[in-house]
């Protein structure tokens, strides 16, 4: 499997025109899903972290774009060599989750899924805030299943912790 480092990540990023607040968005995310793999390790689950770091840093590369930029940044993460990476890209955003293909199913995956839902341009906050402002700055009736399935993957992931 071959997985780009940080670094990496950030060139890419960079090449692509990805703006200064969506990188420093994506930094958070993958500092805030770090703390969860650490949560995961300490009970004894194993998870790839360089895997996670690098769907965190990449998810919103084509944020800007046209299109779904889950599909579109994953279809050129993948383009790029990195198809592992490249799912866990697919699999971050809401609306398309409750389809098979698109619902987060490894740990990976839901660290990435639930750690978007956790990081507000580049601050940590609470699930509420989170779908409150995802509400308010897309103009999207939030779905009740949504928040449920933010909730479910966290109580997974975080075992009643707090981050």
């Amino acid at each position: 499997m071959k997985i780009p480092t940080k670094e990496e990540c950030i060139v890419l990023l960079r090449k692509n025109n990805v703006p200064d607040n969506i990188i420093a968005h994506t930094k958070k995310v993958c500092e805030f899903s770090l703390k969860v793999c650490d949560i995961l390790e300490e009970r004894g689950i194993k998870v790839n972290r360089n895997i996670v770091a690098a769907a965190a840093l990449l998810h919103d590369i084509k944020k800007l774009e046209p299109g779904e930029h889950e599909i579109e940044g994953a279809k050129l993460i993948e383009s790029f060599g990195y198809p592992e990476v490249a799912v866990l890209i697919k699999k971050h955003g809401l609306k398309h989750s409750f389809k098979d293909e698109f619902m987060p199913k490894t740990w990976e995956e839901k660290i990435i899924f639930y750690s978007d839902k956790r990081v507000k341009n580049d601050k940590i906050v609470s699930v509420d805030e989170r779908f409150e402002y995802i509400k308010q700055r897309y103009k999207r009736e939030i779905v009740d299943r949504e928040v449920e399935l933010t909730r479910k993957i966290e109580k997974e992931l975080l075992d009643n912790r707090k981050i």
